[in-house]
């Protein structure tokens, strides 16, 4: 077994024969894709999906992202398979955290375009989804910061979660309308603080690691966030292009005010606080993100309410 997830010869070997095509505009090609399926390109695509398009894709595929990702935190620091040796690959990229498997293949790759995909149903987008995929998994082997079955095992996990979810989604989705507004706070709180206590050490050593304290928190902020929402907001995302613009830049310098905002707050490891501080910075972003950003455009008259009046 641990010949296949890391310590063996012929992946490096891949790695190294892929790089031989390496190239600056190569370089620049695949360090654009794999930022799409970094936690800074959700931050940047899912508001347009959410605030722009369609509200409830763009919240179902949030809380799938989440959940996708906190798999491929709980695996790699389950397996703790370290990355590839940077002083044998080519790394523009450098990684820092467990290798196998590939968030980037499984949840930017697979879950993130597939269930894009089922939602547009056209051929041409689920052969773009498809595209996207490869060249996210292609990308983190051409950087040098995955090995060939870290990407192969993404792939398969991404696909395997898509299927349950997308199998499982309209029985979950009838299940949550028919539960009482304080048994959906208790779920939105409850699961992912108990999420968070199952994912093993991190990379540091750090229970729970940094990746899970911030799944949770903004897992708690958007659900509480969306139940508020509903229920005091309830924005439409229709009207004209220059107003859909205008929402995305007033919503994203919110969300990274608060992130930056968040960032400037010390790590209180000393006191055994970090953890909290971090659940409660991304429950602030995540309030922002699906509550305070669409309060403020229908304030801004940058979006209408189908509220009663």
């Amino acid at each position: 077994m641990e010949q296949f997830l890391g310590t063996n010869t012929w992946g490096i070997d891949f790695i190294l024969w892929v790089q031989t095509f390496s190239h600056p505009l190569l370089d620049a090609f695949f360090k654009a894709i794999t930022w799409l399926g970094s936690i800074y390109g959700y931050m940047v695509i899912l508001p347009i999906i959410f605030w722009c398009i369609d509200r409830q894709t763009g919240q179902r595929l949030f809380f799938l992202v989440m959940f996708s990702e906190w798999v491929s935190t709980f695996l790699k620091n389950l397996f703790k398979v370290p990355r590839p040796d940077p002083t044998i690959v080519r790394q523009p990229l450098p990684e820092t955290t467990f290798s196998f498997p590939s968030d980037h293949a499984q949840t930017g790759g697979v879950v993130f375009w597939g269930y894009l995909a089922s939602r547009v149903r056209r051929t041409w987008f689920t052969i773009l989804a498809v595209v996207m995929a490869f060249l996210l998994g292609a990308s983190r082997i051409y950087l040098g910061v995955h090995h060939p079955q870290d990407v192969l095992a993404g792939w398969i996990v991404g696909l395997v979660i898509l299927g349950v979810v997308l199998k499982l989604e309209p029985t979950l989705v009838r299940r949550w309308s028919q539960m009482s507004l304080r048994s959906q706070v208790a779920v939105i709180v409850i699961v992912p603080l108990l999420l968070l206590l199952l994912v093993p050490s991190d990379e540091n050593g750090r229970y729970p690691g940094e990746m899970a304290g911030r799944l949770a928190g903004v897992v708690i902020g958007a659900g509480l966030g969306s139940l508020l929402e509903l229920r005091t907001v309830r924005f439409r995302v229709d009207g004209p292009w220059w107003q859909r613009i205008l929402r995305y830049i007033v919503g994203i310098a919110l969300v990274l005010a608060t992130y930056l905002i968040g960032s400037q707050i010390p790590e209180l490891s000393p006191w055994g606080l970090d953890t909290a501080v971090r659940l409660i910075r991304y429950i602030v972003l995540g309030l922002v993100s699906f509550w305070i950003a669409p309060w403020v455009f229908t304030r801004l008259k940058l979006a209408t309410s189908d509220l009663p009046r």
